[in-house]
C-alpha cells in the first residue's frame, strides 16, 4: 500500500527541512562529500572510465585476498608451532574489521574519499611488509591486525564511491559486480594457496609479500583518478580553498577543528564500548575462545562496556559532538534503522546456522575436503547471483524495492526450515538445496537493505549510514559466531555420547578426538551404514537443531524490521531526500515530479 504523505517519520521530515533551509551544499555537507560531487561534474567521459576500472581492480583485489589471507595464517601459526594464538589473532581482529566501518566512514566524509583509500593502502603495505618479514608469532599477529583496518577499509571505501557516483536505479548492480570476482576466484584461490605453500613452494611470506606489491597497482587508479577530479574541481573554483589569511590561522585551532569534523572523540568511545561488550563473547564463546564465561575478566569487560564506555558514547554524540560518527537521527529514521535490524538479525541467523556447517558435513558425510569446500561457500556464490539478478531487474522496472527485501528474507527464512530436514537426511541435493534456497534470499535481501537505506538519506549521511549497516551486520556475525561455537563446545561431546552410547559405543578417548576432528568419522566409520557412524551422525544432527532453533526465531526479526522500512522506487536519483543528480544539482522532470507528489 502506498504510504501517505504524511506518514513520513520525523527524521526523513527533518532531511527535507534542512535541505531546504541550506542556501549552499557547503553549507550542509562536510568536505569529503563537496568534493566527491565536485570531481564527478568535472573529470568527464575518461575520468568516469577510469574510476570504474579503479573500483573494478580494487574489488578483484580485495576479493583474492579474503579468500586467501585466512589459510596463509593458518600455515604462518602452524609453523611458528603455536596455533592456538591465531585464535588470539582472529578475536582482535574481528572486533578490528567491525570498528573500521565508522572510521572510515568519517574520514571519507572529514577529509576526502581518495585519502580514504589512501590510508587503507597504508594498512595494507604496512600490515603485510610486518607480516611477511615477521621472525616471531608477536610480529605477525601484529602485522594482520594492522592488515585487517585496510581489509576494513576497502571494503566501506567501495561501497560509498558507489553511492556517490551511481544512482538508485544503477547501484544495486554496480554494488553486485564488484562480488562477481567471486565466480572466477572460487577456483583460483584454492589453487593459489596450494601453490604458495605445499612443499617446495615459495611459502606464506611470499604471499603477504606478493600481496603487498599487488596492491598498489590495484588502489593505485582510483586514488588518481579522485586525486585528480578533486585537484581539477578546486581549479575551477568548484571546491573552496582557504584564503592564505585563513591557512595562517593557529594549528591548534586548525587541529581541533580537524577532531570535531572526525569526531575522534566519539570514535574512541565507539571503540571502547564495542570492544569491551563484544570482544568477551568472541573470548569466551566464539571459534577463537580463549577464555570461559566463568573468567573474572568476562563479566567485568562487558560490565565496564556497557555501564561507562556506551553511555559515555551516548552523551557525547547527542550532546557534544559536532559531526556524530552516527547521527542519532540517522536511528530514528525508520529505514536505517530498519537496515541496521535487518542486517544485525540476518548475520546472527546466517551464522548460527553456518559457523559449524563445515564440521557437520564433514562427520556427517563422506565427501572429499575439496567438495566440503565447494559445498560451503555454495551460498556465497549464490549470493553473488541473485544479488546481480535483482540489480539487472532494478534496472529494468525501476522498482519498490522494500518488498522485494521482505519477500527475499521470507526465502531466506524458508531455507533455514529446510535446514531441520536437511540435517537428519544427508542427501546431496538436500543439503545443497537449503544453501541455493538461503542465498537467493540473503544475496537480494543484503543488496535491497543496502540501497534502502542509502537512498533514504542526503548524500551527507550516506558514508555513515553505509558505515552504521555494515557496523550491525559486522557485529550480528561476532554474536552468531560466538553463540554457534559455544553451543557446539558444550552440547557436541553430550550429544555423541549419549548417541553413541545407545548402540554400545563407549570409547571415550575416541569421542573427544572425534568432537575435535570431524573429519575422523570418515576414516575410522567410513560406511554410513554402520550403526557406529549413524549414531555419530544423530550426535551431530542433534547439536545442530540447538543452532537452528534460534535461528529460525531470530530469522523472522528481520521479516517484521523490513515491513516497516519506507517504500521507494528505485529512480535515477542519488537519494530521494534531496531529490538531485550525483553532481549535486536539483533535477527536473519526471523523477522530480514523482518525489513531490508522493510516488516514489
Amino acid at each position: 500500500m502506498e504510504q501517505p504523505r504524511e506518514s513520513v517519520d520525523q527524521s526523513e521530515a527533518y532531511d527535507r527541512k534542512m535541505v531546504s533551509e541550506t542556501n549552499s551544499l557547503d553549507e550542509l555537507m562536510q568536505e569529503g562529500v563537496v568534493k566527491a560531487e565536485k570531481a564527478k561534474a568535472v573529470w568527464g567521459l575518461w575520468g568516469t572510465v577510469a574510476l570504474w576500472i579503479g573500483v573494478g581492480l580494487s574489488s578483484f583485489m580485495y576479493t583474492l585476498d579474503n579468500g586467501t589471507n585466512y589459510q596463509w595464517g593458518s600455515y604462518a601459526t602452524t609453523q611458528f608451532n603455536n596455533y592456538p594464538a591465531y585464535a588470539a589473532i582472529q578475536c582482535a581482529s574481528s572486533i578490528l574489521l567491525a570498528l573500521g566501518k565508522p572510521l572510515f566512514a568519517k574520514i571519507m566524509d572529514s577529509i576526502g574519499r581518495a585519502e580514504a583509500y589512501c590510508f587503507s593502502l597504508f594498512f595494507y603495505l604496512l600490515g603485510y611488509i610486518i607480516a611477511a618479514a615477521s621472525p616471531n608469532i608477536g610480529a605477525l599477529g601484529a602485522g594482520l591486525v594492522i592488515w585487517v583496518i585496510g581489509f576494513s577499509g576497502l571494503q566501506i571505501a567501495n561501497q560509498i564511491i558507489i553511492a556517490d557516483f551511481t544512482t538508485l536505479r544503477w547501484r544495486g548492480l554496480v554494488q553486485s559486480l564488484t562480488s562477481a570476482w567471486y565466480f572466477i576466484l572460487f577456483w583460483a584461490n584454492g589453487q593459489i594457496t596450494q601453490q604458495l605453500v605445499a612443499p617446495g613452494g615459495p611459502g606464506w611470506r611470499w604471499g603477504y609479500g606478493i600481496y603487498a606489491l599487488c596492491y598498489i597497482p590495484a588502489l593505485g587508479p582510483i586514488i588518481l583518478t579522485l586525486l585528480w577530479g578533486q585537484h581539477k574541481a578546486k581549479k575551477l573554483g568548484l571546491v573552496e580553498v582557504p584564503a592564505p589569511a585563513e591557512r595562517k590561522r593557529s594549528r591548534a585551532s586548525g587541529a581541533w577543528k580537524w577532531i570535531q569534523d572526525s569526531d575522534l572523540i566519539g570514535l574512541f568511545w565507539l571503540g571502547a564500548s564495542i570492544t569491551l561488550i563484544f570482544l568477551p563473547i568472541v573470548l569466551a564463546g566464539g571459534p577463537y575462545a580463549t577464555l570461559t564465561w566463568q573468567s573474572p575478566a568476562i563479566p567485568a569487560m562487558m560490565v565496564i562496556g556497557g555501564v561507562v564506555a556506551l553511555p559515555s558514547f551516548i552523551y557525547w554524540e547527542l550532546r557534544r559532538a559536532t559531526f556524530p560518527i552516527i547521527p542519532f537521527r540517522l536511528l530514528k529514521n525508520r529505514t536505517v534503522l530498519g537496515a541496521c535490524l535487518v542486517n544485525f538479525f540476518d548475520f546472527v541467523s546466517f551464522y548460527l546456522t553456518y559457523a559449524q556447517l563445515y564440521g557437520f558435513v564433514a562427520a556427517t558425510t563422506n565427501w572429499s575436503l575439496s567438495d566440503i569446500t565447494y559445498y560451503t561457500n555454495t551460498q556465497s556464490l549464490c549470493l553473488t547471483f541473485f544479488a546481480l539478478c535483482w540489480g539487472f531487474l532494478a534496472i529494468l522496472f525501476q522498482f519498490r524495492y522494500k518488498w522485494t527485501l521482505t519477500g527475499a528474507l521470507c526465502v531466506r527464512l524458508l531455507g533455514v526450515g529446510l535446514m531441520f530436514y536437511a540435517r537428519e537426511h544427508n542427501g546431496t541435493a538436500a543439503l545443497v538445496l537449503t544453501q541455493v534456497i538461503q542465498g537467493a534470499g540473503g544475496g537480494i535481501a543484503a543488496i535491497a537493505s543496502q540501497v534502502g537505506s542509502q537512498g533514504a538519506v542526503p548524500h551527507q549521511d550516506v558514508a555513515v549510514a553505509t558505515a552504521v549497516v555494515l557496523l550491525s551486520a559486522e557485529l550480528g556475525g561476532v554474536v552468531g559466531t560466538a553463540v554457534a561455537g559455544a553451543i557446539w563446545r558444550s552440547a557436541l561431546p553430550g550429544h555423541l555420547t549419549d548417541a553413541l552410547s545407545s548402540v554400545g559405543f563407549t570409547n571415550a578417548t575416541y569421542i573427544t578426538l572425534q568432537v575435535g576432528n570431524p573429519l575422523l568419522a570418515q576414516t575410522a566409520y567410513p560406511d554410513l551404514a554402520d550403526p557406529v557412524r549413524a549414531a555419530i551422525h544423530t550426535g551431530y544432527s542433534e547439536t545442530m537443531r540447538l543452532m537452528l532453533i534460534p535461528a529460525i526465531v531470530l530469522a523472522v526479526i528481520p521479516i517484521v524490521s523490513s515491513v516497516f522500512m519506507r517504500n521507494f522506487a528505485l529512480v535515477d536519483l542519488q537519494n530521494i531526500v534531496e531529490v538531485k543528480d550525483l553532481e549535486g544539482n536539483k533535477v527536473a522532470g519526471g523523477d522530480l515530479e514523482r518525489v513531490e507528489s508522493g510516488k516514489v
